[in-house]
């Protein structure tokens, strides 16, 4: 009987030690990182490759994830076409984001459209924070209908709550056969 006691005892320690693995959800819109001019996360290269399977991102600075101080600008019609693109493109400064460098695990939960044709895989991707998508960039809230375009907010980094990725095109094809962007399952990794 000491030795049943034992063994329980060290299973519950097991168990009481082991730290539970946070997990969120969220949505993905993709991205060509390498054409992009700006970067936000200073010392990050902006390619889509950040190393061997580990793939470029930015967050969405309305993300729940998102730590530090938001993206500076203000969003003003005056720089949008009103038919969902901007005039004056320029973006704000990002000077206080505290995930640049961070990694993230990946998977594919549905399609974010709706699409019927198409299916999630079971890859996982491991990304790495390289950039932002600011909310009060006039490239993302121009977009938004509120603006004159058709592109859903949380589609363009806009809506207030929603954990936001921007992931390298070069990823999608490993989360899913979907065309369009997807719902995840994200979850906190190291690089």
């Amino acid at each position: 009987m000491p030795r049943l006691a034992t063994f329980v005892t060290l299973l519950a320690l097991l168990f009481a030690s082991s730290e539970p693995v946070s997990a969120d959800t969220g949505v993905s819109t993709f991205n060509d990182f390498s054409s992009q001019s700006g970067v936000a996360c200073a010392g990050f290269s902006p390619d889509n490759s950040q190393g061997t399977n580990i793939f470029a991102a930015a967050l969405g600075d309305l993300s729940p994830l998102w730590t530090g101080a938001r993206c500076e600008g203000t969003i003003t019609a005056s720089d949008c076409t009103g038919t969902g693109s901007c005039i004056d493109c320029t973006g704000p400064a990002c000077p206080d984001e505290e995930q640049c460098g961070q990694c993230f695990n990946i998977s594919c939960a549905s399609s974010l459209d709706g699409e019927t044709t198409g299916s999630c895989s079971d890859t996982v991707i491991k990304v790495k924070i390289v950039d932002a998508c600011p909310s009060t960039h006039p490239e993302n809230f121009c977009k938004i209908a509120e603006f004159g375009g058709d592109v859903p907010a949380d589609q363009a980094c806009e809506a207030s709550g929603v954990n936001a990725f921007d992931i390298a095109t070069t990823a999608r094809s490993l989360l899913s056969s979907f065309q369009g962007n997807l719902n995840i399952n994200i979850e906190s990794t190291s690089c």
